[in-house]
């Protein structure tokens, strides 16, 4: 049996996306904003492809988006419990698998503790996985390790990019060591090398988030961040990155990898806070990539870094400024599920 990790720039089935309801964390102003955000962003991915909705209770089946019938693809509403927004890091890993010469699918299912227990409660968020594997009546496998996925990018040919300070962090996995991690990853998603960058970025919640600093964008290339203040307290440790990923060399293959950088947008705190506002947090979807926009002069250099980069690809910008103050990113709150044909 063999199983693959597809990249996020293959074929898609559709985008998940969970409902925003939790009002502790939103409060009441932001959260009737950041639903309207979500009917903006749901109605542009429907340009594209379909989208899952979760929603936290049949009581929110009245409020979301319909009236979206009209789109080029469908809208699905699927109540599951849950306890936010961000179903990058608690929500399945969708994986397909060979047996007997035909492909299906396979979910994995890590643990979730909401980045080293800050946010309680987030009991329901762990158990989704689970909850869709049941709506899609697919197999599952299930793993104690504490494992989020915007901690993780894959190549689709065998590489995973990551950062030490969030998979080696005492709060999540307190009793594995690097070798223990690195051994977890390469059976559970049958890939070779492991590439660790060291950290996040400043003021990310997450403790270093790769889909803040760097994505791959197919097998053999990355966009990375880039600081050009050398007063930023992001500009060393992203240096040091970049110049890491390009002398890095595939040890049986040989090959180097191609290293595209992109501009920070600028500083954005909420009250004294940082916040890790990134053009990183991209998403690909069927013909298109949605990028992260901040209201800064940096925004349209990197839609049109974007474009040259996916001249086949409709390249969209949208406003992402109010779901930064929560500290993700349009890649934390969505996971993509591809086609298996």
């Amino acid at each position: 049996m063999e199983r693959h990790y597809p990249p996020e720039w293959g074929k898609q089935s559709c985008t998940w996306l969970s409902y925003p309801h939790n009002e502790k964390e939103w409060g009441k102003k932001r959260l009737p904003r950041i639903r309207k955000f979500y009917k903006e962003l749901i109605s542009l991915i429907l340009n594209f492809q379909d989208v899952n909705l979760i929603l936290p209770s049949e009581g929110f089946l009245a409020e979301t988006c319909h009236g979206m019938s009209q789109q080029r693809y469908k809208l699905k509403e699927i109540v599951i419990p849950n306890n936010d927004i961000w179903i990058r890091d608690y929500g399945p890993f969708f994986l397909e698998k060979k047996v007997r010469g035909k492909i299906k699918p396979l979910i994995l299912d890590f643990g979730f503790n909401a980045w080293g227990g800050k946010f309680s409660p987030w009991d329901l968020d762990d158990n989704v996985p689970r909850e869709i594997a049941l709506y899609k009546g697919c197999e599952i496998e299930s793993y104690p390790m504490i494992l989020e996925g915007g901690s993780l990018e894959f190549s689709g040919s065998g590489l995973i990019l990551t950062t030490e300070q969030c998979l080696l962090n005492k709060n999540r996995n307190p009793k594995l060591n690097k070798k223990d991690i690195e051994s977890y990853l390469k059976t559970t998603f049958n890939i070779s090398e492991i590439l660790w960058l060291k950290c996040g970025l400043e003021g990310d919640h997450t403790d270093g988030h790769i889909d803040d600093v760097a994505r791959f964008i197919d097998p053999k290339t990355i966009v990375i961040c880039k600081a050009s203040d050398k007063k930023d307290k992001n500009y060393e440790h992203l240096n040091n990155s970049i110049e890491y990923l390009k002398k890095w060399k595939h040890p049986k293959e040989g090959y180097k990898l191609k290293i595209i950088e992109l501009p920070l947008p600028q500083k954005m705190k909420l009250k004294s806070e940082r916040l890790p506002n990134s053009y990183s947090n991209f998403i690909f979807v069927n013909n298109g990539l949605i990028v992260p926009m901040f209201n800064c002069a940096t925004d349209k250099k990197v839609l049109s870094i974007f474009k040259k980069l996916f001249p086949k690809r409709k390249v969209v910008g949208i406003d992402c400024s109010l779901l930064i103050e929560e500290g993700g990113g349009l890649h934390c709150m969505t996971k993509q599920e591809s086609l298996i044909t």
